[in-house]
């Protein structure tokens, strides 16, 4: 008797980012899947392409789908015990489930809305960054500071606005600037050394910057 031997072919898929400190107590506004083989079965060469696609690993099922800046809307939220530092809270606005990711990008607004630089540096605060799965109305957060400045000084920028850059985006959405009784704020002086930023963490514990 012939034996019939059947040879299958396995497909193989690849899958693909980013210092401590004392709690802080914040201060934050009110009200503040993918396509995979079966079990066991190898993915299909379709299966992959559209996993390739949409950012899920077809091997492992696992989704991994960022947040894009028309998902998100941010709020800085200054800190009444510690001038010159804000809480930063970055919402998922849209329908879907999205993640984050790193660092913040920053950018001033001038009063006529036209942008001016500002010069910013990273640092691991309160620690490395968390990748923050954020469901629909739900925030990540991170610390920022900076130093006032005089306006008289030609060197100060006097922003009367913030523009946010998410994690591996380059568009920008405008932050809602608000003071520590939870209006919004008109104007805010920063020196040339710019912003510190904090990293993206899933929890507003220790996120401010407290020196």
């Amino acid at each position: 008797m012939t034996a019939a031997v059947l040879a299958l072919g396995l497909g193989a898929t690849a899958c693909n980012d980013e210092m401590s400190s004392t709690s802080a107590t914040p201060v934050a506004p009110a009200g503040a899947a993918g396509t995979s083989g079966a079990p066991g079965k190898p993915a299909t060469s379709a299966q992959a392409a559209g996993a390739a696609a949409s950012g899920t690993s077809a091997s492992d099922g696992k989704v991994s789908t960022r947040c894009h800046t028309a998902d998100l809307k941010a709020d800085v939220q200054l800190q009444p015990d510690h001038p010159g530092s804000a809480m930063v809270m970055l919402t998922n606005k849209s329908t879907r489930t999205c993640t984050v990711h790193g660092y913040l990008g920053y950018g001033g607004l001038l009063a006529d809305n036209s942008p001016v630089v500002t010069g910013s540096s990273r640092v691991a605060h309160p620690g490395q960054p968390i990748e923050v799965s954020l469901k629909p109305g739900v925030s990540a957060f991170s610390g920022l500071k900076w130093t006032s400045c005089d306006k008289a000084d030609p060197t100060c920028k006097v922003l009367a606005g913030i523009t946010i850059t998410p994690p591996d985006e380059t568009t920008q959405l405008n932050a809602n600037l608000l003071g520590v009784d939870g209006k919004p704020v008109l104007q805010l002086t920063v020196s040339p050394s710019g912003f510190t930023v904090g990293s993206l963490q899933p929890v507003s514990q220790g996120v401010v910057f407290t020196s």
